[in-house]
C-alpha cells in the first residue's frame, strides 16, 4: 500500500486501527511497521494510548511534507478513542479560462451538409484514399 501511495504528488493521510502496540519500542512488529513507514517517507502522528487497556492502535499517518495540527484524542467510542486533527490544506487558486466556442443553435445543418459535400474530403474521397487521417485532419 505503501509503495502506491508514495507514488501520489498529493497531501496523503491514512488513519486507521493498526492492531499493532505502536507504543511499544520494543515490540518487534511495531520496531518493523516504524521502520516501514520511515523508509517511505511517512509520520505516525499519535503518540498517546487510543484503546481503553492502553497501547496505541488507531493510528493517523501522513506523507512526511502533511502538517497535522491540534492533534487530540476525544472520548472513547466503544473501546477506541476518537481522534480529531486538523489539516491545513490549501486549495489552489482557480485561473479564470477564457473560451470561445461556436453558438451551435445557430448551426444551419442544410448549409453545414452542402459545405460538406463541396468540400475536398467529400467531393474527391477516392483521390485521398491514401492520405493518412493526420493529413485529412
Amino acid at each position: 500500500m505503501f509503495e502506491q501511495l508514495v507514488s501520489y504528488r498529493c497531501p496523503v493521510v491514512v488513519c486507521r486501527d493498526c492492531n499493532v502496540h505502536y507504543d511499544l519500542r520494543d515490540d518487534g512488529n511495531a520496531v518493523r511497521f516504524t521502520e516501514l513507514l520511515q523508509s517511505f517517507g511517512f509520520v505516525q502522528h499519535v503518540t498517546e494510548p487510543t484503546h481503553v487497556h492502553g497501547h496505541t492502535f488507531d493510528l493517523v499517518i501522513t506523507n512526511s511534507e502533511t502538517d497535522v495540527l491540534s492533534l487530540r484524542l476525544g472520548d472513547t467510542i466503544s473501546d477506541h478513542a476518537l481522534i480529531c486533527f486538523v489539516l491545513p490544506l490549501k486549495k489552489l487558486p482557480v485561473k479564470a479560462q477564457w473560451v470561445n466556442s461556436r453558438a451551435w443553435r445557430r448551426l444551419s445543418r442544410d448549409a453545414f451538409a452542402s459545405d460538406l459535400e463541396k468540400s475536398e474530403l467529400c467531393a474527391y474521397l477516392y483521390a485521398l484514399a491514401d492520405t493518412s487521417v493526420d493529413d485529412l485532419l
